[in-house]
């Protein structure tokens, strides 16, 4: 009996070292630890607090008729802390609109501000069959004026001739790319509260032919609003002050199952876009619900567009993860922080050109089982050292609001939330946080504006 005990701890001992080994190899790989609470807590950090919770509807301000389905980080902030969000919408005649609103907590004043289709109608820039479901960019301000560009699509992660996209929606015909008219591009200026459709006065009325824009970022050395396009991944230069595309730039070439990103990083200074190509599945294994070829395991090449010389080149460095969403770059202009989907977070030395992946913003546990069903709910405090996220899980699990320190690694969860799906994300000038909120009926109603007081 005892030989049996001591060849049974022997296997034992053996299968923790093979697992302590495994884990040990595998850069993705953590061991778990409580979701609520940061390992080892070190003197340099200090977790934030939940102060208050606050949620701001739209449903009575809406366009007569409409239905406010779902949003996906279309968000921005003006210098007053007005918090500027939009959200797809089905018009009573079933056409899908994205409608703009405008709330400021200070004065309590919510503002609806007008809608995608019905702007581009006024400026006759709407095609018969167009459709204009997606305002799926963050919303740019600069100089008093905010910026967001649109989609007539909600997606192509199969194949460009959309048959597979419309089996499994069932929301569409089989539609190829081709068929849609491209991309618009949009500015209500504060001041004069103006909503205008500023892709009107360009050749052909828009801003890409058939694609859409999915991401925007200002890029201040070029005067140009910078656009990715969706799903080939091109960059777009619009000049603001001329009203005009200035450059065009072929992006990653496509391939089935690298999604295009949600989010970009530039480096103004060298005056430099990095881009990234991936699955928008978050699981480890199996590959994903497009291809059996990537998973959030998979490493792929982050690229670098250089303005200068006008070249993209596949840089040296892989990345793992899901698609790049939120990020941000550091007050001193030295690096970017940017999260995908899966939670990982990519780090960009922009002296060095290194991209590398430092870590996660989940609890390990969450992040070790892919358990995580997109992560596209991000917000960086205004000093750029923490990370806040609000992780959406497959598995109808009650989520939270978590903090990464990205000095000390460190992360904590600060409060917890339902489960249902969150995006976007701004911070305002006292470091309150913004998201948007909604997903009871099948991801999609009840969408709100959620906002976190912090302390």
């Amino acid at each position: 009996m005892k030989r049996h005990l001591i060849f049974f701890a022997l296997i034992l001992i053996l299968l923790a070292s093979f697992c302590l080994s495994a884990c040990n190899n595998d850069p993705c790989c953590e061991l778990p630890n409580n979701p609520g609470l940061s390992p080892s807590p070190s003197p340099e950090y200090s977790p934030s607090t939940v102060l208050s919770v606050e949620y701001i509807s739209f449903e009575d301000i809406k366009p007569e008729g409409y239905y406010i389905s779902e949003s996906w980080g279309a968000m921005g902030i003006g210098e007053d802390d007005t918090v500027y969000v939009g959200f797809t919408s089905m018009r009573p005649d079933e056409k899908e609109d994205f409608v703009l609103f405008s709330y400021n907590r200070h004065t309590g004043e919510k503002k609806l501000i007008g809608t995608m289709m019905e702007v581009s109608a006024a400026a006759d820039n709407l095609g018969e069959d167009e459709v204009i479901p997606k305002g799926h960019t963050r919303m740019i301000v600069v100089d008093g004026k905010v910026y967001m560009g649109s989609q007539g699509f909600h997606d192509f992660k199969w194949d460009l001739e959309g048959k597979e996209e419309a089996e499994r929606t069932k929301r569409y015909a089989a539609l190829p790319l081709e068929s849609f008219r491209g991309s618009h591009l949009y500015c209500y200026d504060i001041e004069a509260e103006t909503f205008t459709d500023i892709s009107a006065g360009l050749p052909g009325g828009i801003v890409t032919e058939h694609e859409g824009i999915v991401a925007l970022q200002y890029m201040p050395s070029t005067g140009c609003l910078v656009g990715l396009t969706h799903p080939h991944s091109n960059l777009v230069f619009f000049d603001i002050e001329t009203n005009e595309v200035t450059r065009f730039a072929t992006g990653i070439p496509w391939e089935i199952g690298a999604v295009v990103s949600r989010g970009f990083a530039i480096d103004d200074d060298n005056q430099r876009v990095y881009i990234w190509r991936g699955p928008e599945n978050t699981y480890w294994n199996d590959g994903t619900a497009y291809t059996k070829k990537y998973n959030a395991t998979s490493a792929l090449p982050v690229y670098c567009y250089d303005f200068e010389s006008d070249t993209l080149t596949r840089t040296v460095f892989d990345v793992s993860g899901s698609i790049w969403g939120n990020g941000t770059v550091t007050p001193d202009g030295a690096k970017a922080y940017i999260t995908t989907a899966n939670g990982n977070i990519v780090e960009i030395d922009f002296a060095a050109a290194e991209s590398n992946v430092i870590g996660n913003v989940c609890p390990n546990e969450v992040f070790k089982y892919g358990n995580i069903n997109f992560l596209y709910a991000v917000n960086y405090s205004r000093d750029g050292t923490k990370i806040y996220s609000i992780p959406t899980y497959h598995d109808g699990n009650a989520t939270g609001l978590f903090e990464y320190d990205i000095v000390t690694g460190e992360k904590s969860m600060l409060e917890p939330f339902p489960s249902t799906v969150y995006t976007g994300g701004v911070v305002d000038s006292e470091g309150v946080q913004y998201f948007t909120v909604f997903g009871d009926d099948d991801w999609k109603g009840n969408c709100r504006l959620m906002i976190l007081e912090m302390g």
